[in-house]
């Protein structure tokens, strides 16, 4: 049972979704490896004069509001890039949720224990956020390992079933 999971592609289009031209293609390039020079220029130790006369700034200012925008641009790609991962790894523990969750709500000790680790393996990826309210799976899940212990004491004799 594979389900196919598309995402968006992120390359080639302008910030109104629409595709970009040639020319503004090349022209996004060109500033963003000036940018990344002006970057390692700076990182190196050069003064922001010096980097504005060797890549043809205006002014310095123009260089320090160049560099800010590629900090910015990068720490965007870094949070684009963790967001995309921790929503590939919540669909495959769905998936992985979803193959065990027959079995588990059948009473199997095994899938029921699969499904706690898948939901806490889902936890993990939000370290962030505390989980006040179970989600129905996770309080069903519960349940479940309640029903399991009290059938398992039944069997052994130590409490007997009311009602």
């Amino acid at each position: 049972m594979a389900r196919a999971v598309y995402l968006p592609r992120r390359g080639g289009t302008d910030m109104t979704g629409g595709k970009r031209s040639s020319r503004a293609r090349a022209t996004h390039a060109q500033v963003a490896e000036r940018r990344a020079k002006a970057v390692r220029m700076k990182v190196s130790g050069a003064r922001l004069e010096d980097i504005a006369n060797a890549l043809g700034y205006g002014s310095a200012n123009h260089v320090s509001v160049d560099i800010r925008r590629a900090l910015a641009a990068n720490v965007r790609e870094q949070s684009a890039a963790t967001e995309e991962y921790i929503a590939i790894e919540q669909l495959r523990l769905d998936e992985l949720l979803y193959a065990v969750w027959e079995e588990a709500m059948a009473g199997s000790p095994r899938h029921v224990e699969l499904g706690v680790r898948i939901v806490e393996a889902r936890r993990r990826l939000f370290p962030q956020q505390q989980v006040v309210a179970l989600t129905t799976v996770e309080s069903e899940i519960l349940r479940l390992e309640n029903e399991l212990a009290t059938r398992q004491l039944a069997v052994g004799g130590e409490i007997e079933e009311s009602g």
